[in-house]
């Protein structure tokens, strides 16, 4: 009832209020998709970083999908901005599904501040080249899990620091909805990045996210500490004696995070993007024990149509984890990123990782409940370009080779080699009614079976 209430206020405002008030800008789009592969299950790059949009069996999916995402500007001519948007996402395999892949609304402040609340996605980076959005734990892979922040509209200017340095800050409190170990489980982050201006070509990014599982009902432990610890949970605390044990030796709650650097350099001809993601798990990670484990990255934007227009080339090394020895009680050695003792099913929503994708299998019990990312030490080399054919063909393809090595509690013996490969082909023409793709995909090696697979997408865009 209370969705639906929602999106009947969406359709007023945007139909009879608004836009009498304001500046509209929108954007519109209903798809067709029909996938299907020679295995059992789709092929890795055929549905990982798509919003956890497919479900995670079966070896042919049909999807409908409608989007619409509106923005009024100056909304009562002042310095306020309102935006909604929607997308409702229909699957079928064995049976039907029908969700809200998105549904939100917030509210943007002087091109300051901004409030947004509901299910929405993180802002695609390096035109979604990236095996994991340029970000070890802030990947496009999982569906959008309602969630609540207050943050900074972007980068902003701090007082006489214009020039020559930016910051941009978020603080958000989401509810993990789905079916897991600890129901009710919260989900806490809060971010800040620094951006220096050293010329006009030339700037620097560095930022710290973090974030915390925290609260809950677990089936083995019982209702854990709840928002009367909040302080504990959102400042890295070790719990009181209402928390578990180990919360108390160790810290409250499920903290994890990364640290993150970026250089770009902007040139007439090109742009340069250099990036490092650095994971965190507990204190030796945020102390650098495990220096080692990083995501490397660099992005090119040749500024120009043409067969390659942009590529990206990615290694990421997460095998060390702060070394093979566990020091209980200090938070040192076998760091097992983003799996958690009490908050079993991890850093996943609904059968998807939310951090990197290539941290997978996920360990299911036969309830379908996630127990666990099976593997999460893996170095992985990541290729992936775009560009145009003949001014009317779009095309990209992605490359990825990945060493697996399980974790340190269950290690893959021998370690499991991988290919994965994905090549989109679009077509785009404008006496056409639609915009036609046709994606081809393939897995090789040990960690998947051997199987290819395509998909036909229909879409129109307005």
């Amino acid at each position: 009832m209370a969705q639906r209430s929602f999106v009947l206020l969406l359709v007023v405002l945007n139909f009879f209020f608004l836009p009498s008030f304001s500046q509209y800008q929108g954007k519109h789009s209903i798809a067709f998709e029909s996938l299907y592969s020679t295995g059992e299950e789709l092929p890795f790059w055929l549905v990982h970083n798509k919003s956890g949009k497919y479900g995670m069996t079966g070896n042919a999916v049909q999807l409908l999908e409608l989007q619409t995402h509106n923005r009024f500007n100056r909304v009562f001519n002042s310095g306020i901005d309102l935006k909604f948007g929607t997308d409702l996402t229909g699957t079928y395999t064995n049976d039907f599904n029908g969700h809200f892949n998105e549904l939100y609304g917030g509210v943007h402040f002087w091109n300051l501040f901004k409030l947004e609340g509901g299910l929405f996605r993180e802002e695609e980076l390096a035109n979604g080249l990236s095996s994991t959005n340029m970000n070890l734990d802030r990947s496009l892979n999982a569906r959008p899990y309602p969630k609540i922040r207050f943050s900074t509209d972007g980068f902003v200017n701090p007082f006489f620091w214009k020039k020559w340095l930016l910051f941009k800050a978020e603080y958000d409190e989401g509810l993990l909805d789905d079916y897991r170990y600890v129901d009710g489980t919260h989900l806490h982050h809060k971010s800040l990045y620094f951006n220096f201006r050293f010329n006009e070509s030339v700037d620097f990014t560095c930022g710290l996210n973090h974030f915390v599982m925290w609260g809950g009902t677990s089936s083995k432990h019982g209702e854990l500490p709840g928002s009367e610890s909040y302080f504990l949970y959102v400042t890295g605390k070790p719990g009181d004696s209402t928390f578990l044990n180990t919360d108390q030796l160790n810290i409250a709650g499920n903290q994890f995070g990364s640290y993150y650097l970026q250089l770009n350099i902007d040139k007439p001809g090109y742009a340069l993007t250099f990036y490092l993601s650095h994971p965190f798990d507990d204190k030796s990670g945020m102390e650098g024990d495990n220096w080692r484990d990083n995501l490397i990255g660099a992005f090119i934007d040749l500024k120009q149509k043409s067969i390659v227009e942009k590529a990206v080339y990615e290694f990421m090394y997460t095998i060390h984890q702060s070394g093979d020895t566990h020091l209980f009680g200090y938070m040192r050695g076998r760091d097992n990123y983003f799996n958690h003792g009490i908050y079993r099913s991890g850093y996943t929503y609904r059968g998807y990782t939310m951090c990197t994708p290539v941290f997978s299998p996920l360990l299911f019990n036969n309830d379908g409940m996630v127990t666990n990312i099976s593997n999460t030490r893996i170095a992985m080399h990541h290729i992936a370009i775009m560009g145009t054919l003949a001014k009317i063909i779009n095309w990209d393809t992605r490359l990825t080779f990945t060493h697996n090595l399980g974790t340190y509690n269950v290690p893959f013996e021998p370690a499991k080699n991988q290919f994965s490969m994905l090549l989109n082909l679009g077509y785009v023409k404008q006496k056409l009614p639609v915009d036609i793709t046709l994606s081809l995909a393939a897995d090789f090696g040990a960690l998947y079976p051997n199987r290819v697979g395509a998909m036909l997408r229909l879409s129109k865009s307005w």
